[in-house]
């Protein structure tokens, strides 16, 4: 780990950091599992079958995944989110 003078680059409490992490986690969580619940509220509401369920199941995971390559890019482990523009010149 990268420590300078046994300084972590991310100097919070450790519960601090716990219940960002435990944020992120449950936030992806809900974005699974919301849209598929969502739609199957739909297909009982219309007498569907399991149209709504399948199109919230799939926009549900997708929007997981793309939640979690964006965590993944923006902070590496251990350390501060990283800066994803580029910084303009002078």
């Amino acid at each position: 780990m990268n420590t300078i003078f046994g300084h972590s680059p991310d100097d919070r409490d450790p519960l601090a950091r716990a219940v960002e992490w435990t944020s992120r986690v449950t936030t992806i969580s809900f974005e699974m599992v919301l849209p598929g619940m969502v739609g199957f509220w739909i297909d009982q509401r219309l007498g569907t079958k399991a149209i709504f369920l399948v199109l919230g199941v799939v926009l549900g995971f997708a929007t997981g995944l793309w939640h979690l390559i964006r965590l993944g890019k923006s902070s590496p482990p251990g350390g501060k989110p990283t800066q994803t523009t580029p910084e303009k010149e002078p």
